[in-house]
């Protein structure tokens, strides 16, 4: 994995290569290995280098094909590259290095934009044709790797964080209001809005083409859209599974320097220790984080456990609140915008871990609970709709009255949808409501023509039943979640810190094959007898502890709760007095500053994901704005 950057700049003006040395090294922590910048006239690329395949000079980027005609700048790994490279050298296409970049290249020649359709893996990049005067900029299919773009009349900026194209003098920092509500809404902001004005995100599964007259063509090459369910048993569904899943870990392997795992000791992360201990020849490197005091969450115990099993090395640590203090200043700078994520510390501190104990590469398990039915959110939906709807109406309203004693706030305010028949599941992360989001802003914030999170939520759900009318509520919460909460939101998490500490993460659960196939599995093989993750479980029967496969998900780090304590409260109050200021631009900030007041002893997951989504939106303020 690296970062990359570019300037193309439509008037001719010369790339200033000192401006785009500058914006390359604000990469630095995602390729520290190797820098290089290259210009030719009014187009610039630049590229820093994590070594991780072919670790000779011949692996030096940006790269060209053989007469200079076509040059790439590539953060990613393609994992079919060697069997790709045959088939091109057939062609007469000559190899100069064994890196899968010369294979992006070699394959654009041949298929143009077309050459999406043949690489899998995980990749961002720009290739600059010469010959057609065009920048061809891709993101994979799921969103792993990120890509952020400025484009104007004038010029075309990229980069693989905003803080690289934020150097550039003609860019300016002003925040999208739509951004900030819809943050509000999804604990990030979706694709392809960010948090700055004129910067955007590139969205999973789709491509630019960026011509020297400044006009853009943006294509979508390829969606999470779910198909026709498979006719299989139970039996041949767990066989798939095991075949592409063992496959998928095996590809990701493809590396010249040492390879590890986080492992959180749930489910997801022990099935990647105990696959790739079949495909490697020595242990596999194991890594865990725990935080003090958060004991109903710790899955350290199953970690060890499973790291005994399979002869593992393991690595741990333990973090506490001084841990969790010493990054929240330079949290937003890591990660571009506010990610309302509280996993994102520990799994700083894991990254870091694993590159101190000289490991650069790391499988992580993320993509799986939205593939499979893994999450508790997608069951209470499900229940909701086979026992909720079908009561008769002077019913419902009872109920619907008695849910808030009984449910708790969430699903009351679910319950309320459903009793308007309105769309039930906002998505996984869903925080603050359209009527929360009014008291918050100032009353004097011009909103007209804004879209509400909810209708985003529905124009999401109508572009799916567009193509596929039957798709069913479960195909509609994953379809969601792997639209907005996967790709910007838990791939982020996974991109930028692992990134900040020179470390390369691998998502096997997302190899695009095995996506496909998951989302054609029936219903009732993902959650069946209110078991979630039905078929994935029995698929890893006989492979792993039943204790690790059939414990209760508890969620990697746990809850934000457990740092809400005095100390937090008056990190708190010192963040706001420090960006009161800013606040007051966007919202009431007495409405604000009572939100951040909270009760410990009685505050659920939900309130307290609502305090750090506003503490996280103010450290990004403090970060870049102030």
């Amino acid at each position: 994995m690296c970062g990359i950057a570019g300037i193309f700049n439509f008037d001719s003006e010369p790339v200033n290569r000192e401006l785009l040395t500058r914006m390359t090294r604000v990469l630095s922590h995602r390729g520290p290995d190797d820098e290089e910048v290259c210009a030719w006239g009014n187009i610039g690329f630049g590229h820093r280098r994590l070594s991780i395949i072919d670790l000779s000079e011949r692996g030096k980027q940006p790269m060209s094909n053989e007469d200079g005609t076509v040059w790439i700048t590539y953060n990613g790994e393609i994992y079919n590259h060697l069997a790709l490279r045959d088939e091109l050298r057939k062609k007469g296409h000559l190899y100069r290095s064994q890196t899968d970049t010369e294979t992006i290249i070699h394959l654009y020649e041949e298929e143009g934009p077309g050459c999406l359709e043949y690489l899998d893996g995980e990749f961002a990049f720009s290739i600059w044709d010469a010959n057609k005067k065009v920048i061809f900029s891709a993101r994979d299919r799921l969103g792993v790797k990120p890509f952020y773009y400025h484009i104007s009349d004038a010029r075309f900026i990229f980069a693989s964080e905003i803080k690289a194209i934020l150097p550039h003098p003609r860019l300016t920092r002003k925040i999208d209001l739509q951004a900030l509500s819809h943050y509000l809404s999804f604990s990030v902001s979706p694709a392809p809005l960010t948090f700055f004005k004129d910067i955007f995100k590139l969205e999973a599964g789709h491509y630019l083409l960026v011509g020297g007259d400044g006009k853009i063509v943006k294509r979508q090459y390829w969606d999470c859209m779910p198909g026709p369910k498979i006719k299989c048993s139970e039996a041949e569904a767990i066989e798939a599974i095991r075949f592409k899943l063992e496959g998928s870990i095996r590809a990701r392997l493809m590396s010249d320097v040492p390879f590890g795992v986080f492992l959180s000791g749930g489910l997801d992360s022990s099935t990647n220790v105990a696959f790739m201990s079949r495909s490697m020849a020595e242990p596999v490197k194991t890594f865990n984080v725990a935080i003090e005091g958060n004991y109903e969450y710790d899955e350290s115990y199953f970690a060890e456990s499973v790291s005994r099993n399979f002869h593992a090395e393991y690595n741990s640590i333990r973090i506490n609140f001084e841990d969790f203090r010493g990054l929240f200043n330079n949290l937003a700078y890591y990660t571009d915008e506010p990610l309302c994520d509280y996993a994102c510390i520990p799994n700083f501190y894991l990254a870091k871990l694993a590159r101190q104990k000289g490991v650069s590469v790391i499988q992580v398990g993320e993509g799986n609970d939205e593939l499979f039915c893994g999450y508790r959110s997608y069951a209470a939906i499900l229940n909701l709709i086979k026992f909720y709807y079908p009561l008769p109406s002077l019913i419902k309203m009872p109920v619907f009255n008695l849910s808030r004693f009984i449910l708790g706030k969430k699903m009351h305010y679910t319950v309320s949808r459903a009793a308007r028949n309105q769309d039930v599941f906002l998505g996984g992360s869903y925080l603050f409501s359209e009527e929360e989001k009014v008291s918050l802003f100032k009353k004097s914030l011009n909103l007209k023509g804004m879209v509400t999170s909810e209708a985003y939520v529905s124009g999401i759900y109508r572009n799916l039943l567009s193509k596929f009318p039957q798709a069913s509520p479960l195909d509609k919460m994953i379809y969601l979640d792997l639209k907005v909460r996967l790709p910007e939101l838990l791939l982020m998490r996974a991109d930028k810190m692992t990134m900040a500490n020179s470390v390369e993460a691998r998502l096997p659960f997302l190899d695009y094959q095995l996506v496909e196939y998951a989302l054609r599995l029936p219903d009732n093989l993902k959650f069946f007898r209110n078991q979630t993750k039905y078929i994935f479980k029995k698929s890893l029967e006989g492979i792993l502890p039943k204790e690790v496969i059939y414990q209760p998900k508890k969620g990697f780090a746990g809850s934000p709760l457990n740092m809400f304590g005095a100390e937090f409260q008056g990190y708190l109050k010192q963040t706001y007095k420090n960006t009161q200021p800013l606040l007051a631009e966007w919202f009431d900030t007495d409405n604000f500053k009572e939100r951040l007041n909270f009760n410990r002893a009685r505050m659920n997951f939900r309130e307290g994901s609502k305090v750090w989504s506003l503490f996280s939106l103010m450290l990004w303020l403090e970060r870049f704005l102030k």
